[in-house]
């Protein structure tokens, strides 16, 4: 048995690229942790391109239903090749007869192709370890052909791709040629490789081994105009991603050259027992661009089978493209266009981009969803549930699954279990300013600890709010007409029943009694009048406004980010003990729904408008006792996005949140309180985000659209509990004790329950 390793070329004659080193299981050395099994281990090349990877990102990409065509001595029925080697054809005498007498061919086939079936004490496997092995005997025994026999080779494989009466799945797509010789102007392998070029094949072949500046024929014919980047030449580097001393170099053909591992590659093999002349598998290891050839043949078949509308041209650029460059930089004399990399090749290659149901494309990169407190965890739950997970596209048309649940951010922080303790101790600290005409100004802060456990951005420099966090003031004259503005996100102290009981001197409530759709018109400033009516009923008219230039944690501009504003009337009176209020407010909302942000593939554009219903009551049933509630419930119509995004708009839908409160006077001495609040927060109780979302590609590579609803109703429902005792210590100074329970916080049921213990002092001085 001999395999050819002359470096002379016989101007008429083709011969295989291999050196036999060993017909003996070699273990490979330097190998990544990973590789636990001998199979593993044998198979070393595959780690090198970093085929691996792919297989565990891609583990349905293993070359199943492609078919490679394998031009060589034949192919031996090894073990590794079960089922997948298909009946090939004879060249020299034009038979079915492609059994492998020498060991090259089915070396060469066995690093395309051998089977994954991780056997622990021996084996290897091959890069496209399901694709469908077609041998083509092109080379005698000897190893040795004819321009003629590799030529006529070449023309069965292209004949065969294009009879329709062949199963598409034994069709062959890519050729690969592990040998090389002679070449003339009449050469019959340059019709032959023009045919297949037409076809819609790919041509991977040996650049050759007698360390040349330019590949051997017909490996050199991918430089040629008519072979449209469709073959490829293949050099061999060693374990160090080193070009081989005799493998030849890319030269004038670097812009179709890739290298692959070619030194002491380890694959199947065919041997003669001396005793019965039976021919019988076996594994062997050798050198040479033929053994660096079928890594890249392997790697068309790869690609081929995880999209199947590609075009040759296409899978060959993927793979120039994406090889990791050895050398000088760039594309060389010496590596061509690099190292073949098929982590790199399954790989998006450009920006991913997915189409909408208008037929534009949006970018997936940047997107982001900002849920706000009332729909936060529900759009976090769609994301597990897989909702969220969409198929973007990349330059080259192929499709990937790209999950948009991480870009899901929670809602931004309402609050530890320290904020209403604060809020309340800031308005136990309220000042009211008596004129002699009966005129009164009260005025209530925000301290910045409170706007630190409200988890509030600073003001930005030139915003209309305070360094110290906000502010709220009232100024009410004899005649009971009242004028009230505030800056900050302070618009609980002067509306609803919270504002009511503000204007008595009970602001603690404020925080725990606001209006919750409050909080959705961000760091709102506020403005607004109230009269006196007959009968002792009160009317008050007001707006909240955004403001624009306080930074949000949302990533957009301060002043491209979405706006809302409310405007709102209510009644307010006192019945016997019990002082009641019933309010009606619009919020309008631009570029969000019910505080919910978009960007990116979801960006939403649009004006959505929620009507706003509130009434509360509180009332004295004993001395030094206040109890009440208050209920609010908002409906949000539907509205359609303008942007394109793969978000259509929203449903209509329902929200609320309610508070019951007590507090007793004194129970313990002169200026102390105790309160108790039980509230639910601001919680969606029905709407959804509409989506049309691509989910994949059809046979044809044409994306497969989708309708999904999102709903916004979380599963879950918070229930929070505060307890907080206030006691003078002097005249200039108080203190509290505080403990707050959040039961199923965010609404999220699996969230553990949250307890908050605090206790501080404030001094004036």
């Amino acid at each position: 048995m001999k395999v050819d390793t002359e470096s002379n070329v016989v101007q008429s004659g083709f011969r295989s690229l291999a050196s036999l080193l060993a017909i003996t299981v070699v273990a490979a050395s330097g190998l990544a942790s990973a590789q636990t099994t001998t199979e593993e281990k044998n198979s070393r090349g595959i780690y090198q391109i970093k085929a691996d990877k792919l297989y565990l990102k891609y583990p349905s990409v293993t070359g199943l239903n492609v078919t490679a065509a394998i031009l060589d001595t034949g192919i031996f029925n090894h073990s590794e090749f079960g089922n997948r080697l298909l009946t090939g054809y004879n060249a020299f005498d034009g038979s079915t007869n492609t059994t492998d007498r020498n060991g090259h061919g089915t070396h060469v086939a066995g690093i395309v192709g051998a089977g994954k079936d991780n056997p622990a004490t021996k084996g290897m496997f091959g890069v496209a370890y399901n694709a469908y092995l077609l041998p083509v005997k092109v080379l005698d025994d000897k190893g040795w052909g004819t321009s003629t026999s590799v030529a006529n080779g070449i023309q069965w494989a292209v004949d065969r791709r294009n009879n329709p009466s062949v199963d598409p799945r034994f069709k062959p797509f890519v050729i690969n040629l592990s040998l090389g010789g002679g070449f003339s102007s009449t050469d019959p392998a340059v019709p032959a490789l023009k045919n297949a070029v037409s076809a819609g094949m790919v041509v991977a072949a040996a650049a050759g081994n007698s360390g040349a500046a330019n590949p051997i024929w017909p490996a050199r014919y991918a430089k040629e105009p008519w072979a449209n980047g469709q073959i490829i030449a293949v050099g061999a580097v060693d374990a160090n991603n080193v070009i081989a001393s005799w493998s030849n170099r890319a030269g004038d053909t670097q812009k179709f050259y890739l290298v692959a591992p070619g030194v002491s590659i380890y694959s199947t093999y065919v041997k003669q027992n001396r005793k019965t002349k039976q021919y019988v598998e076996t594994y062997a290891t050798l050198s040479g661009t033929s053994m660096a050839t079928p890594y890249v043949t392997g790697a068309v078949a790869l690609v081929k089978s995880g999209w199947t509308w590609l075009t040759a041209s296409q899978i060959t650029d993927i793979l120039f493209t994406s090889a990791t460059d050895l050398g000088t930089p760039g594309v060389d004399a010496t590596y061509g266009r690099g190292l073949l990399n098929l982590e790199a090749a399954l790989g998006p290659l450009g920006p991913l981009t997915s189409p909408t149901s208008s037929g534009s494309t949006v970018t997936v990169s940047g997107t982001s969803l900002a849920g706000s407190a009332a729909t936060s965890t529900a759009l976090q739950a769609a994301g597990r549930a897989g909702l969220l997970q969409v198929a973007a596209f990349d330059s080259y048309g192929r499709d990937f699954q790209v999950d948009l649940a991480p870009t899901v951010r929670p809602a931004t922080p309402a609050g530890n279990g320290l904020a209403p303790m604060l809020a309340a101790f800031d308005a136990a600290a309220e000042r009211a300013y008596s004129q002699q005409n009966g005129a009164t100004l009260r005025v209530a802060y925000r301290s910045e600890a409170t706007r630190l456990a409200l988890g509030q951005p600073a003001p930005a420099p030139g915003a209309l709010g305070l360094s110290d966090g906000g502010f709220a003031m009232s100024a009410l004259d004899a005649g009971g007409r009242e004028m009230m503005f505030g800056l900050s996100g302070m618009a609980g102290q002067s509306f609803g029943l919270a504002g009511e009981l503000a204007r008595r001197g009970e602001a603690q409530f404020a925080t725990a009694l606001a209006n919750p759709y409050f909080s959705l018109a961000s760091q709102h400033m506020h403005a607004g009048v109230g009269l006196p009516l007959a009968a002792g009923l009160r009317v008050k008219l007001g707006v909240l406004v955004s403001d624009p230039r306080v930074p949000t944690y949302d990533a957009v501009p301060p002043t491209s980010g979405p706006r809302q504003s409310m405007s709102l009337a209510e009644v307010s009176g006192e019945l016997d003990s019990a002082l009641w209020s019933v309010g009606i407010g619009r919020l309008q909302e631009s570029d969000s729904v019910l505080g919910t942000t978009q960007m990116g593939a979801l960006n939403f554009l649009g004006t959505a408008g929620t009507t706003v219903v509130s009434a509360g009551v509180a009332f004295s049933p004993a001395a030094r006792l206040k109890v009440g509630a208050q209920y609010t419930v908002g409906y949000t119509g539907g509205t359609a996005n303008r942007a394109d995004s793969l978000v259509s708009g929203y449903t209509a839908g329902r929200s609320e949140a309610y508070a019951i409160f007590a507090s007793l006077q004194e129970p313990f001495g002169r200026g102390d309180s105790l309160s108790v609040t039980v509230s639910q927060p601001l919680r969606a109780v029905s709407g959804a985000m509409q989506m049309v979302v691509p989910v994949g590609a059809d046979e044809n590579g044409s994306p497969v659209m989708a309708s999904r609803s999102i709903s916004l109703r979380p599963d879950g429902r918070e229930t929070r509990a505060d307890v907080l005792y206030m006691s003078p210590l002097n005249r200039r100074a108080k203190w509290f004790l505080g403990l707050s329970l959040r039961d199923q916080p965010d609404h999220d049921p699996v969230a553990p329950r949250e307890v908050t213990v605090a206790g501080g002092i404030r001094a004036a001085f």
